[in-house]
């Protein structure tokens, strides 16, 4: 899965520093899309998970990306991806967005419920230097791998771009 993580990654360090700050993140999107094109990764769009009240349907919530379990960088499980374009320090929102996600599949009690998901965080400000004679194009970028405990409510990061982390 490491090997997998370092691939996200790399590709979405290569979007940001290419479109850079600003673009709606519909567009990162579908440039990530291409990329998983490009790296020969099956992936889903736009997933809509049930949410499940004592066995009933009572709504969906819908994850950017779904990735299953597949040989293509030894990707050894499911794995859901949020996709953020805003400034990095709003990840609790987002954090608790993934929980909701993973917590929403694993009440599903399907054979295989997924644990991780990848919350990408593409930075959105550019910004002026100093003395307000350049406008610097922000290449800032959170890619994160968090998972859910087996039991209670709890998600812990387990590896990370910012500090490779790891834990498989």
């Amino acid at each position: 899965m490491i090997k997998f993580y370092k691939h996200m990654e790399k590709i979405v360090k290569r979007i940001q520093k290419q479109l850079g700050a600003r673009f709606p993140e519909r567009v990162l999107q579908n440039a990530l899309a291409k990329e998983f094109m490009d790296s020969n990764i099956q992936y889903e769009k736009e997933l809509n998970l049930d949410i499940l009240y004592k066995k009933n349907r009572v709504g969906y919530i819908t994850a950017d990306f779904y990735i299953p379990k597949q040989k293509v960088f030894n990707i050894s499980e499911d794995i859901v991806i949020e996709t953020k374009q805003s400034s990095l320090q709003m990840r609790t929102d987002y954090l608790s967005q993934l929980k909701m996600y993973l917590r929403t599949r694993r009440n599903q009690n399907i054979q295989n419920p997924v644990s991780k998901a990848i919350l990408i965080c593409w930075e959105n400000k550019d910004t002026l230097n100093e003395d307000e004679t350049e406008l610097r194009f922000s290449n800032d970028v959170r890619v994160e791998v968090w998972e859910l405990a087996d039991k209670g409510d709890t998600l812990k990061k387990i590896w990370g771009s910012k500090n490779h982390s790891i834990k498989n």
